[in-house]
């Protein structure tokens, strides 16, 4: 490669990485917000009378920082029953795993939305 090839890639890098951190972001957060659905829609078929509000704890946070973007799902304790042990359960319940349950098809939605954003940004 020339030196004005390496300029031209440069410029492109440099530019591809701004649109990447916004269009990175915004798969985070729809794919987070898909997970926590289907993390819902598991526990509200396991949680039964006694977990009826535990499939409303369940919520999605975007974490932006230095080092990229991530995404939180699961139970929020401050919401009610969203402090209890379904999930992983207890002396008086069995695990649940709705999230685990979740997670397979959570995880490939991801790496194929973020691979899509990849192949459209760079040049």
């Amino acid at each position: 490669m020339a030196g004005n090839e390496y300029d031209a890639l440069a410029t492109d890098l440099n530019l591809a990485s701004v649109g990447m951190e916004v269009a990175m972001t915004q798969v985070f957060r729809a794919q987070g917000e898909l997970f926590a659905a289907d993390w819902r829609r598991n526990a509200a078929a396991t949680s039964g009378k006694h977990g009826r509000h535990y499939p409303y704890s369940i919520e999605s946070k975007l974490a932006i920082g230095r080092r990229g973007v991530a995404v939180a799902t699961g139970p929020n304790p401050s919401k009610p029953q969203g402090g209890m042990s379904f999930e992983y359960g207890s002396k008086n319940q069995p695990p649940h795993l709705d999230g685990l349950r979740a997670l397979p098809e959570a995880q490939a939605r991801l790496i194929i939305a973020a691979n899509a954003t990849v192949r459209r940004l760079l040049p």
